[in-house]
């Protein structure tokens, strides 16, 4: 073994150590909240998500939130909806209340109207 292979083999292991103790919290989390009177369920992403229980309680939410409900309305017979945007919501903190669809936001608060990615050509139907 040359000397340069054993001097690189302390920073080899020490590289691998570092990439194996990683620290997987800075990576978004997503859910889909369902909702009573929704078709379609709120997506919901963040850094870190927590969910009251029992079912119909509060879903807080903290770093780089995003909250998608999707706008719908009524088309057809047998209450047949289209989906065609989302009303989004970006925050540093906010809590959804599923019972409600109440959200409390705080931090950087914005709110955008998007199109959903399959409602250029005709989709988003529900």
């Amino acid at each position: 073994m040359t000397s340069y292979t054993k001097r690189l083999l302390p920073v080899l292991a020490a590289a691998a150590v570092a990439l194996l103790a990683q620290d997987h919290s800075s990576e978004i989390k997503h859910q889909i909240v369902p909702t009573l009177n929704g078709v379609r369920g709120v997506e919901v992403s963040a850094l870190e998500i927590v969910r009251d229980l029992p079912y119909n309680s509060i879903v807080h939410l903290k770093g780089n939130v995003e909250i998608k409900t999707p706008v719908c309305v009524r088309t057809g017979p047998g209450n047949a909806q289209t989906c065609s945007d989302y009303i989004v919501l970006r925050a540093d903190q906010a809590d959804f209340h599923e019972d409600t669809s109440q959200i409390d936001a705080s931090g950087n608060v914005r709110v955008t109207r998007e199109p959903m990615p399959d409602s250029r050509h005709g989709g988003g139907k529900q």
